[in-house]
């Protein structure tokens, strides 16, 4: 199993932790075509472990949540 962190830094300036699997994290490549590249944020990862992921959320200094996928 594998970890992502989406850094969003337009919209509730939060980092969200997701499984790789799960629909929105689509292995770090998000959910919709992303036209604007990494203009509103950025994924990190993957990361073997949640509390590795948890790591680099929490060094991003935004609000960290878990995903409901987790």
């Amino acid at each position: 199993m594998s970890f992502y962190v989406y850094e969003n830094w337009t919209a509730e300036h939060k980092a969200v932790i997701h499984q790789g699997a799960c629909r929105y994290c689509n292995d770090g490549r998000g959910c919709h075509e992303n036209p604007l590249g990494n203009r509103n944020g950025q994924w990190h990862g993957p990361f073997d472990t949640r509390e590795a992921a948890n790591n680099t959320a929490v060094q991003t200094g935004r609000l960290v949540r878990e995903h409901r996928c987790v």
